[in-house]
C-alpha cells in the first residue's frame, strides 16, 4: 500500500496526535494542504493540547508553492502582502 492510501486512510487528527504523543515530536509538521486546511484557531489549538508549534512541512516558501498551484495570481499577491505584515 502506498504512503498516499495510508494517508487518506488515517484522520489528520489521529496522525497528529499519534506524532505528538510518540516522545519524538519537536513540532508537529504538517503538509501545506493540511497547515492551510485547519485554519489558525485549530493551531492554536494543537499548540496549547501538546506544547508544540504547529509548522508547515517545508516551511513559508513550500506553503507559498502550495498556494500559487491551487490559487490565482491576485489571491498569491494579497497572501504576500499578508505574510509581510
Amino acid at each position: 500500500m502506498a504512503i498516499g492510501q495510508i494517508h487518506m486512510l488515517t484522520p489528520l487528527m489521529d496522525r497528529i496526535d499519534r506524532w505528538a504523543t510518540s516522545g519524538k515530536a519537536k513540532s508537529i509538521l504538517l503538509h501545506p494542504e493540511d497547515f492551510d486546511r485547519i485554519g489558525e484557531k485549530k493551531k492554536a489549538t494543537l499548540e496549547a493540547k501538546y506544547n508544540l508549534p504547529v509548522m508547515c512541512l517545508g516551511g513559508q516558501k513550500a506553503y507559498f508553492d502550495w498556494k500559487h498551484r491551487t490559487k490565482s495570481e491576485e489571491q498569491i499577491e494579497e497572501m504576500l502582502m499578508e505574510a509581510k505584515s
